[in-house]
């Protein structure tokens, strides 16, 4: 490609004080292909577009990756942008006197960053080692490729001491020796939860090796940072694999025997996570009583040992030991002002607490099949009836719905989606009368997010 035709001069770095600076003809061209009247038509268009393009791909961690490089190399002599994207006016190229470069504008960098915010660091590193690491099967290889830092938080992670002294080859023997013993990976499989365990059987059943573009974090990442899994990356695919030498130990172990730990320790987990979530800090010893309160419905029950180790691989949470008791906090506390920080989370806790909603009764909202019924649901229902769908479809209907309100992160927009999958096409002249039903049992719905408030009870708080 030639880049002359595009090269503008770097001023204002905003869309549209962009595109003004382009050839005309790049703009006229434009504009008669996309059927626009003027330079601010096609700015918005550009940012429509670009927006709905990347929803439809922003899990795919090659993408993600592109984008993480794309806004590195802004203003440096290494062009990261595809042809495509300065062909699409997503990035400008410029003289930068002793070679050409690009910038990104404003808009469509927030929107590039605003996507990547919800990676965490270790989801970042662990793309970037994935772009650099062979796909080697065999594990001393793979373990002599990783550097020192990374070997001693993989002896942390398996609870071994005195690493800091030691060079490399002995790290790696030492890792080496852990990751081929049947016993001791036994251990460690006992402080999995739910999605490590199930990725850990679908890699056995695949012969140690699976392909995904659209990975989850959650489910690897405790795997990969033990050294039990690797990422990698080929011809713009993603891996995760098990080296030969983990895969024929585990083969000797029998894994149905760690079904009841695995279940208990993810019920530990998410409690722990949901308190966070709901008072930013929260004491070690308050969890036996809650855990038998959600878990046990008021009977006595011991929280597993495990949960302990769960505030170390929650991407936002650390562990802080004070005179008088163990704390789980959001990391963001875990700084030199974390005294006078955490009076005000305490204070806020004790302010959530005077809710309407209290702890014990907010956590049954994260169970993925609690149902609470409502004169709004019930409306619906008859009109999915009158409209002849099947009861049995209207109840999966509800509860789907129920399910992505309650946790407050899904647009009724998703749900007319959801709807044509169950055969109810949304038409124009059904669409208001649809929308007028979702958006009412949205508003009657206790939202996590809003510590158990519906919409219309906070509205009703806001005025007083």
């Amino acid at each position: 490609m030639k880049y002359e035709k595009y090269l503008i001069k770097k001023e204002k770095l905003d869309l549209l004080s962009s595109l003004r600076l382009l050839d005309k003809k790049i703009i006229d061209k434009k504009l008669k292909e996309y059927k626009l009247e003027n330079v601010n038509e096609l700015k918005n268009y550009i940012i429509k577009d670009f927006e709905t393009c990347l929803d439809m791909s922003k899990d795919d961690k090659f993408t993600q990756m592109y984008f993480i490089r794309l806004l590195e190399h802004e203003n440096s002599e290494w062009m990261s942008a595809f042809e495509q994207d300065i062909e699409d006016l997503l990035v400008f190229v410029y003289d930068n006197g002793e070679y050409y470069s690009y910038y990104i504008p404003i808009e469509i960098k927030t929107i590039i960053k605003n996507m990547l915010k919800e990676m965490t660091s270790e989801e970042k590193l662990n793309l970037q080692n994935a772009a650099n690491t062979p796909i080697v099967k065999d594990l001393k290889g793979l373990l002599n490729a990783l550097v020192v830092k990374d070997l001693k938080h993989i002896g942390e992670l398996f609870l071994i001491n005195r690493l800091s002294n030691k060079p490399k080859k002995e790290l790696v023997n030492i890792i080496y020796n852990i990751l081929t013993n049947e016993d001791k990976l036994s251990e460690v499989i006992e402080r999995f939860i739910d999605k490590e365990f199930n990725l850990l059987k679908e890699l056995m059943a695949n012969k140690g090796t699976i392909q995904n573009n659209k990975i989850s974090m959650e489910q690897y990442h405790f795997l990969y940072m033990l050294g039990i899994v690797f990422l990698f990356r080929r011809d713009n695919k993603f891996y995760i694999s098990i080296t030969d030498d983990v895969y024929n130990i585990i083969k000797k172990i029998d894994l149905s025997k760690f079904e009841k730990t695995i279940d208990e320790n993810t019920k530990a987990y998410n409690l722990i996570k949901a308190m966070i979530e709901l008072y930013g800090v929260v004491s070690y010893g308050e969890m036996d009583y809650y855990y038998s309160l959600y878990y046990g419905n008021g009977q006595d029950l011991d929280i597993p040992n495990n949960a302990l180790y769960f505030c170390d691989r929650c991407d936002n949470i650390v562990q802080i030991h004070t005179d008088h008791n163990l704390y789980f906090v959001n990391s963001i506390l875990d700084n030199e002002k974390f005294e006078s920080i955490l009076d005000d989370i305490v204070s806020r806790q004790i302010k959530i607490k005077r809710k309407p909603i209290k702890i014990d009764a907010l956590l049954k909202y994260l169970d993925n099949n609690y149902y609470e019924d409502n004169d709004s649901k019930r409306n619906f229902k008859k009109y999915l009836r009158k409209n002849g769908v099947s009861d049995e479809q209207i109840e999966e209907i509800i509860l789907n719905i129920s399910k992505m309100y309650r946790l407050g992160n899904t647009f009724i927009g998703a749900t007319f989606g959801m709807l044509e999958d169950y055969g109810i096409g949304v038409t124009d002249n059904n669409m208001q009368e649809i929308l007028s039903y979702l958006t009412d049992i949205y508003n009657n719905t206790r939202i996590w997010n809003n510590n158990g408030w519906t919409p219309i009870e906070m509205r009703k708080e806001y005025k007083q």
